[in-house]
């Protein structure tokens, strides 16, 4: 059953469901993002809590996609490096192994 956890976040108190997900990782997502909020209202002069929100959203899904792209590019490569690798090993196989 989903209980109920007490986060705050730039200041204000929400009351949210907490689903499947721990007590302790609900405070550690409300840490990582107050976190973020503090450090965005100190490069703006936005005093607008919603603003804020908006803001710091927009910054979370950048670092999001930007990993996003990251992934597929890394697993781009590991793809190709394995299909260069399988061939490697294909055309070896077979080949009798060096006399001593």
């Amino acid at each position: 059953m989903a209980e109920d956890i007490e986060i705050e976040i730039f200041g204000q108190v929400f009351r949210i469901a907490s689903g499947d997900a721990s007590e302790d990782y609900i405070q550690r997502l409300a840490s990582y993002v107050d976190e973020r909020m503090k450090s965005i209202a100190q490069t703006t002069k936005s005093v607008s809590f919603n603003r804020m929100a908006v803001l710091t959203a927009l910054n979370i899904a950048d670092d999001l996609l930007k990993l996003q792209d990251r992934y597929e590019s890394a697993s781009r490569v590991l793809a190709d490096k394995t299909d260069d690798l399988l061939v490697l090993l294909d055309q070896h196989v077979g080949e009798p192994e060096p006399s001593d």
